[in-house]
């Protein structure tokens, strides 16, 4: 990995040379501190050291709703192209989000390519962006504070100046592209640094003890925890929309009024009450506390023995965006019997 310097007046001259790499997607600030992920031609739009996005970067690669295949009933059904989304470049990805890109692979690139993503992760541009964390952050004790691979290039502001990681071939492209941009980084550089992450690992207010987690959940299946959860719990499915690793969905088919059937993919989640219908009408976790344990077993018992990490990088949407207020860490700290 090749490291650089560019100062931060260039920052906007960058980010124009972005576009010739496909559509530019930056955070902006709707109003304040509510930051939404959007595609910009006016570069002083882009806020990248915005907090978290309210629905995260897989709305680049998987649209909340769109058609797979669509035709006449009874004619020839054809592909559809409405997920594909070209060339777009992801300005501003802080290294949860990276390590969540690096999940959504896992789930849609293993054993079974998911086509859809497939053709629009090849054409994603990753530029990541230091980021500073708030009171709802714990991605410190997820070990997803800091990224070494999984991204083109990667901004490390410090004063007056970027620190660039260049960790793809497509990364070095976009460097010489602009070769003025850029020089050599110093030692100076480096201290700097280095004082940077000591002084951003102090920042973090919000811990989450994950040792022995996944063991830990197995003891406590029949824990009370789950049940008060469940009559806190909505169920309205807004912590899995806004989580940046959530990936269930729906196939829908639909016959329109203008004679063409469609077969659409639409975002779901585990939480919804008819989640996990199946013929016959038999609903294997038709209570709320069921579906509300389903969801924190998946992401930090079940994906562990799958993959052998858990699938929550600890970015805090799910805390911030919760009606009823249930904090992720606080019902961590209530399994281990610690509230």
């Amino acid at each position: 990995m090749q490291t650089l310097r560019m100062n931060t007046e260039n920052l906007p001259e960058f980010l124009e040379a972005l576009k010739d790499w496909g559509k530019l997607w930056a955070p902006v600030e709707r109003e304040k501190k509510v930051f939404s992920l959007e595609p910009i031609d006016d570069v002083s739009k882009a806020r990248p050291d915005a907090l978290t996005t309210i629905v995260p970067f897989k709305k680049l690669l998987l649209k909340p709703r769109f058609t797979m295949m669509e035709g006449p009933p009874g004619g020839t059904v054809k592909d559809s192209r409405d997920n594909d989304a070209g060339p777009q470049v992801f300005f501003g990805a802080h290294a949860c989000d990276i390590h969540s890109l690096k999940i959504l692979d896992l789930l849609y690139l293993s054993d079974f390519v998911d086509p859809y993503y497939a053709r629009n992760r090849e054409q994603l541009t990753v530029v990541g962006y230091g980021c500073w964390p708030d009171e709802q952050c714990f991605c410190d004790s997820m070990d997803t504070s800091s990224a070494d691979d999984g991204f083109d290039l990667f901004l490390s502001p410090l004063e007056g100046r970027y620190l660039v990681a260049i960790n793809t071939s497509r990364g070095d492209d976009i460097v010489r592209a602009t070769p003025h941009l850029f020089e050599e980084d110093s030692p100076e550089d480096a201290q700097d640094y280095l004082a940077y992450l000591k002084r951003r690992k102090e920042a973090f207010t919000l811990k989450m003890d994950v040792d022995d987690l996944p063991y830990i959940l197995e003891l406590k299946k029949d824990d009370p925890v789950w049940d008060e959860l469940g009559k806190k719990c909505l169920c309205c499915g807004s912590c899995s929309m806004v989580c940046p690793t959530c990936s269930c969905f729906n196939v829908i088919d639909e016959l329109h009024e203008d004679g063409i059937a469609r077969r659409v993919r639409v975002w779901d989640a585990c939480l919804f009450r008819d989640y996990a219908v199946v013929a016959g009408g038999h609903n294997f976790r038709k209570d709320r506390a069921d579906r509300v344990k389903h969801r924190y077993y998946h992401k930090q018992e079940a994906f562990v023995r799958k993959f052998g990490m858990p699938s929550c990088v600890g970015c805090g949407r799910c805390i911030e965006y919760c009606p009823t207020g249930i904090n992720v860490v606080e019902v961590f700290q209530h399994v281990r019997g610690e509230l």
